[in-house]
C-alpha cells in the first residue's frame, strides 16, 4: 500500500478526507495534491504542518515531517 493510500485509509477511519488535511494544515487541496503525487517537495515548514494535522485528524503519531518529503511514486511492475 502507497503512502498516500495509507494516509487516505487512516484519514477515512475518523471520516475525513485530503480536502480536511489541506485544511487543517493551512495549504491548498491543489499544493497538496501537487506533494502526494510527488510534483512538488514541500519546505520543512509544510511537511511538519501535514505531519501535525495528519496525526491530529487520525488519532496516532505515527506521521512525521519525513514522511511528506520523502514520498516516492509507486510503481507498477506488473
Amino acid at each position: 500500500m502507497s503512502f498516500r493510500d495509507q494516509l487516505r485509509a487512516d484519514l477515512q477511519v475518523n471520516r475525513y478526507n485530503f480536502t480536511h488535511l489541506a485544511t487543517e494544515a493551512q495549504i491548498t487541496k491543489a499544493y497538496l495534491s501537487r506533494i502526494l503525487t510527488c510534483q512538488m517537495t514541500p519546505s520543512i515548514h509544510v511537511a511538519t504542518s501535514l505531519a501535525m494535522a495528519a496525526n491530529r485528524l487520525t488519532n496516532q503519531t505515527t506521521y512525521t515531517p519525513d514522511m511528506f518529503v520523502t514520498i516516492t511514486k509507486d510503481i507498477d511492475h506488473a
